[in-house]
């Protein structure tokens, strides 16, 4: 009987459905900036557990490294601990537009995180212009459709996240 309850309990967790099942989707809007001289904005986007560990960087947008310390948030967090979880997701900064990030969960790494509350952090600088810095909590693992709507106010635009 202890065997049946065992291999019962072991095929339920593997038959579970997994964190990577949920895909994490952000649309981030770039906006229009009529300025001279106008400078691309360095963009972070991040995971954090709710006690503000860093779990992930979703995209790092940038182009000189002497700005990476004005993400201020990111760069405490995640940024001056060379991370590779960063070096993965670095690209140039991006011109007025949306964009689409996508994360599974998994680290690059290999590991997929645990289920539970985590944080969607995104900040925006940009040179001879402001900062922004916006947050979300989400929760992952749960197997529940979440949408989320935030709006910047200088540097970012609109903000969307689903966990599908």
């Amino acid at each position: 009987m202890k065997y049946i309850i065992a291999i019962f309990v072991l095929l339920s967790l593997w038959l579970s459905p997994s964190l990577s099942a949920q895909q994490l989707s952000v649309s981030i809007e770039i906006p229009v900036i009529d300025t001279t001289p106008y400078h691309r904005p360095y963009v972070a986007v991040w995971i954090e557990t709710p006690k503000r560990k860093g779990v992930h960087t979703l995209a790092f947008w940038q182009e000189q490294s002497d700005w990476y310390k004005d993400l201020r948030q990111w760069w405490r967090k995640i940024g001056r601990i060379n991370s590779p979880n960063y070096d993965a997701m670095t690209s140039a900064t991006k011109k007025a537009g949306t964009y689409q990030l996508f994360w599974d969960g998994n680290l690059v790494t290999g590991e997929t995180v645990s289920a539970g509350k985590y944080v969607v952090h995104i900040e925006a600088v940009r040179e001879q212009g402001s900062r922004e810095y916006l947050r979300q909590v989400i929760t992952l693992g749960n197997n529940k459709t979440q949408h989320y709507q935030l709006q910047g106010k200088t540097e970012l635009g609109s903000i969307k996240i689903s966990i599908k």
